[in-house]
Order: C-alpha cells, then sequence, then structure tokens
C-alpha cells in the first residue's frame, strides 16, 4: 500500500489571489510524474524525489520521511502503480491536492485509494508534503495515465493569510469534536473515503459514512494552509475505535464558510 507521507510546513506569508483563477493541472501533472518515475525506477526512489525534505511518514509513529525511505532495500519495485481520479488546487496555485486508486501491476483488482497533499516550492517545482493510501472498496478498472478527471472549482472566498484560515479551521475543528457535527460542515460536492467502504462522491454517500463513524473522536496533529487564505489541509489522530488510525482532510473557504471538500482515515494495522 502506499507509505503514510505528511510535512510540517507553515503557511507562508499572504498572498493575492491571481486575476485568472488556477486549474489543478499543475499537481495532477506532479502526481503523473511521480506515478511515471515510479514506474521507471521504482516507488522507493520516485518516492524520495517527490517528498519535500522536511515530509514525515508513519511508522508508526510520525518520522522523517525521507530518513525513513533511505532505508529501503534499493528503490523499491516497478509493480506498483497509482493514477489521480480527482485533484483541487487553492486560488494563489501554490497548494493542492490529488486522490485516486493504487494497484500492483499485472495483478487484477485495485488496492485501494491515496491521498496526496502538495506545495509549490520556491523554484516553482511541486513536492509532496502528505500521502496516505486506505484500502477501499472500488471495483475499478485503473484509472487510464492520461484520463481526463474532473477537479474541484476554485474557491470564491479566501481568508486574510494562510495562518488566519489555520486559525478559523482550528477553531471550526475544536467546535465539531464528534463526527456528527463535523458531518455538517461537509460540501455537497465533498469526497469521503473510509477503510473498507465504497468511496463517497457527494454529501448524501459521504453523510453516510460519517454516520458509521459512530464515537470516534479527534486529536489534531497538524495543519497547514494555502498562502492564499482559501484551503487548509489537517491531520490527526481518530480515537475511539477498535483500530487506532489518522484523519486527513481538506478544508475549502466558500461563500457559506469554511467546508470539507476531502476527508479519509487511515487505519493503523501493522
Amino acid at each position: 500500500m502506499r507509505v503514510l507521507l505528511f510535512a510540517v510546513v507553515l503557511a507562508a506569508c499572504a498572498s493575492q489571489p491571481p486575476a485568472q483563477a488556477p486549474t489543478a493541472a499543475p499537481v495532477i501533472a506532479a502526481e503523473r510524474a511521480f506515478a511515471a518515475d515510479g514506474a521507471t525506477r521504482g516507488w522507493g526512489a520516485a518516492f524520495r524525489r517527490a517528498a519535500a525534505p522536511e515530509a514525515l511518514t508513519l511508522s508508526p509513529g510520525p518520522v522523517n520521511a525521507q530518513a525513513n525511505l533511505a532505508e529501503i532495500d534499493g528503490d523499491g519495485d516497478t509493480s506498483l502503480a497509482w493514477a489521480p481520479a480527482f485533484a483541487g488546487i487553492s486560488i494563489g496555485g501554490d497548494f493542492g491536492f490529488t486522490t485516486g486508486p493504487f494497484w500492483v501491476r499485472r495483478r487484477d483488482g485495485i488496492l485501494g485509494h491515496y491521498f496526496t497533499v502538495w506545495r509549490r516550492q520556491p523554484d516553482g517545482g511541486w513536492k509532496w508534503i502528505f500521502d496516505a493510501g486506505t484500502n477501499v472498496r472500488d471495483a475499478g478498472p485503473p484509472v487510464a495515465d492520461n484520463a481526463d478527471i474532473p477537479t474541484l472549482p476554485v474557491a470564491l472566498e479566501h481568508a486574510a493569510s494562510g495562518e488566519v484560515a489555520i486559525a478559523e479551521v482550528t477553531a471550526l475543528e475544536a467546535g465539531r469534536p464528534s463526527p456528527a457535527a463535523l458531518a455538517e460542515l461537509l460540501a455537497h460536492n465533498g469526497r469521503v473515503n473510509r477503510p473498507d467502504q465504497a468511496p463517497a462522491v457527494g454529501r448524501a454517500a459521504g453523510l453516510a459514512l460519517f454516520a458509521a463513524d459512530g464515537a470516534l473522536t479527534y486529536a489534531p496533529y497538524q495543519r497547514e494552509a494555502a498562502a492564499s487564505g482559501d484551503m487548509v489541509f489537517s491531520l490527526g489522530e481518530v480515537r475511539g475505535g477498535e483500530t487506532p488510525g489518522y484523519y486527513a482532510r481538506i478544508w475549502q473557504r466558500r461563500p457559506e464558510g469554511w467546508r470539507i471538500v476531502f476527508d479519509e482515515i487511515v487505519l493503523n494495522r501493522g
């Protein structure tokens, strides 16, 4: 399964949204280049190349991803494959995410769905700051490398800065400590992934998965934001279930307020 990777990267200073809204093409291209590198040089080498220097992985707790990946014997094999099926980007064009299926080449069946958060680097390139795979139920087939995929509409609202965006989301999450309360802020086009469940696309399907979370509670670990103040990534532990794990979600600022556009739970099964 995909390695769970994330980074502690402080939100940059505020930036004004561009006159013309960006598209998610840059993060889609970064993800596809990442996958192509894995097919050529092996997944270990690809993960090292695409990761931000300060990226972390859970093994089982947080460790530096580059140090952890350096312990891989060789570069990893080339059989692991993945492709984006949905993506989004901030209005400032500096922050985004991709998600989609991953599988093993020459074997039938999708193993699960990954979720990757990307941040644009000072040199203009992209590095991931978080990556996690969840063994959702997906009958496939795998997504073609060059397929047109749906993307999240760019935000129409933004906070004054990334720091302000994080503060606003922090307050929201603190005031909604249960799945039932948090689900009220799921966007109409939100997506939800849960282990052993079919991926939920849309609010109705997503609410059903939140309801099945029952009495879980959340313990925040890290939040990152777009400098443009319209997108926040939130990561933390989920507690109260039979198997411990982590949640990862993307918030987007909209005219009606902050809304969850992606939410997943990754269990610590090994």
